[in-house]
Formats: structure tokens, sequence, C-alpha cells
């Protein structure tokens, strides 16, 4: 998110025309590019409300798998931040409402950890001001009835940051903290590297290595026995190509192969409000968005997607999202016969607030 584009985080408007789909093929032509073609996307019943700005996770109940999501930000300038959980059933294809949170969120990172579904940071509203970054740490048990309970919160606010689980504990790596005392407005908060990692057993937090290098709208994802983060964005300078690997054994960082060049239209390398899901053992890397002044124009969204191999550090491209978005949650579901796939949940069609969209889309190869 870049400090020389202030409509990002004060501009929401605008809803693209959302029509009621099902998770059939798209028709031929309707992907965006020409090559390369591997992989299909295929769009499936949309969410209960337009939103970007979100973290959902993958949480099974009674054998079934769901995919939660909680806050966001919506259509409307009243009341742009959502409170509200949504859940959805991918083998019915249906969403249905879940537990409201305490207090209305976006940028809230979601996590399945310890038996139930943990949220994690975000940012609220106090009077006007609509980025008051937060550091609770909420569980339900069942989003789809009991009570959010307050647990021992992160040990300082942070936020925009890659959060998801491995080995059981939660890790919060890099995204923003306030700066000084200020807290309520984007430019209070600054690119951290710190990563933390909470045990739900316990209720503890430990501060763990540090992201070699502090960025923030990054993406990630937990396989084998290394984390991931993905691309990304500073306030400084813009989109970041750069990714790193985490061994919990050895607590340490190093770097790996950058994210490719975009192949489909002149933007920068490195992708910011990206998403990010695992997936037979590799990484599904897919949307996000450039700014004005990056020298590639006014800004706009990546329509590439990329997959990454960790055992030969490698990555190749795959079919374009045939619905190019930013700020929108990935998941994956794998084996689960006919619902497996990466999924591609909410964002925005433009760059910054414009275009927030409800859409669900699976990714298939």
């Amino acid at each position: 998110m870049n400090a020389r584009t202030p409509t990002r985080r004060e501009a929401i408007a605008g809803l693209a025309s959302v029509l009621p789909v099902s998770c059939a093929p798209w028709p031929a032509g309707a992907k965006a590019g020409t090559t390369p073609q591997e992989g299909e996307w295929r769009p499936c019943a949309d969410m209960p409300f337009a939103a970007q700005e979100i973290y959902p996770t993958l949480f099974e109940r009674a054998g079934r798998p769901l995919i939660v999501n909680a806050g966001g930000l919506a259509l409307g300038l009243t009341r742009p931040i959502k409170a509200a959980t949504t859940i959805y059933d991918p083998e019915a294809d249906e969403w249905s409402e879940g537990v409201d949170l305490p207090e209305e969120r976006h940028h809230l990172a979601l996590a399945a950890a310890g038996g139930g579904v943990h949220a994690i940071g975000g940012f609220t509203r106090r009077g006007l001001k609509t980025w008051v970054m937060q550091a609770q740490n909420w569980r339900i048990e069942d989003p789809t009835r009991g009570v959010w309970e307050a647990l021992r919160p992160l040990p300082k606010p942070q936020a925009e940051a890659v959060t998801l689980v491995h080995g059981g504990r939660i890790h919060v790596i890099g995204g923003r903290s306030p700066i000084a005392d200020a807290n309520g407005d984007w430019g209070d908060h600054g690119d951290v590297g710190d990563h933390w990692s909470y045990d739900p057993e316990t209720d503890e937090w430990s501060r763990r290595a540090p992201l070699p290098q502090g960025r923030n709208s990054a993406a990630g994802a937990a396989t084998g026995d290394e984390i991931f983060v993905v691309s990304g964005r500073t306030v400084a300078a813009g989109n970041t190509p750069a990714c790193h690997a985490y061994n919990a054994n050895a607590d340490a960082w190093r770097e790996i192969a950058a994210l490719p060049a975009p192949i489909r239209q002149p933007s920068p390398r490195g992708q910011g409000g990206i998403a990010c899901a695992a997936y037979k053992g590799q990484l599904f890397v897919f949307g996000g968005e450039w700014f004005a002044g990056q020298g590639f124009g006014g800004g706009g969204v990546y329509a590439d997607v990329w997959v990454y191999d960790p055992p030969t550090n490698e990555w190749r491209a795959l079919a374009p999202m045939a619905r190019p978005r930013h700020g929108l949650g990935g998941v994956a579901i794998e084996g689960r016969g006919s619902i497996d796939g990466v999924y591609a949940i909410g964002g925005a069609l433009q760059r910054g607030g414009a275009g927030v969209t409800a859409y669900v889309d699976r990714f298939s190869v």
C-alpha cells in the first residue's frame, strides 16, 4: 500500500456487476490472455456481500471442509467495515451466516488452529478514523454458533501481515505496525519484519526470527517443513518480487527465487495485495495490484497466476485469472475429489477501493 496513493485507503466506492453463478467451467475464450493455459478457473456461488481486504481460512466441521471469512471492506461509505462472519460450503456451493465478530474489522487475519478459528489483528473504526490497528486475538470453537472469546493478544498491533498455521502454531509475519503514538490513519503505520508464533495450547506468543525484508500485503503458505512469504510491497518503494522461506526448526530464513516479471500487461515486477495457497506441495499465487508512481501508468490489477515448486526453486506461469482482482483471499482444498482446488475469494477488480466484488472462483490443475 503506497503512501503516494491515499485513495487506496480513503475511497470505498463502486461495485462490479455480480451475476448468479455456479461452479461450471468458463466458456471458451473467457480467460484473459493467450498463453500459457494450464489450469482452469470455474466460478462458484458469490459471497453474501462484496468484500475486499480479507484473509479467509479453511475450517473442518464434522468432517466437512468449510471456508470461513470474517470482516472486510465492503460497498458503502457509511459502514464500509464489516463485522459479519460468512461460511462457504464447497460441497453444496452455498454460503451461510456465522457468528458476527465482537467488532467490525478489515484486514482481519483468520487461522484455524487448536480446534477453532482465530481472528487476529486488523483495523477497526474509532470515530472518523478507519485505520485503527488492533492486536486482539479472538477465538471461536465453531463459527456457525457460539461466542468469540478474547485470548492473549499480539505483543503489539500488527496487520496486513502473512498469517498462517504451521506445526499447530499460528505465525504472524511482516505487515505494518504503528510508527509512533498515532494509530488511526493509514500513514500512522510503517513496514515491519516482526515474526510472532502463537501456541493455542498455552495461549502464549513468542518472537521468532524476523522476515529479512519488512513488507506489507504479501501472501504466504506452509508446505513441507517450511513457511513461504511471497512478494508484497513496501510503503517507500512499492511492489517487491522478493520471496523468502522460513524453517521453524532452525528459526532461520532464506531467500528463494523472486516472483517472475508479469507476462500479460506492462506492470511492476512484484504483486501487492495478492493471495497464496499451498496445494499438492506447491505454492499457487494470484491477483494483486500496483499503483501510480511505479513507472507503469495509473495502476492496475494483475491477471497472472504463478506456481512455485519448492524442491526445484522454480516458478512457472499458469492460466490467468478469469476475473483478476486484488485484496482477495486464497484457500486450498485437497483430497476432496470434485471440490479440490484453490479458491479465490472476494477482492476488487480495480486498484484501490473501487470495483469490490463478491466473486468466488476455483482454480484446478
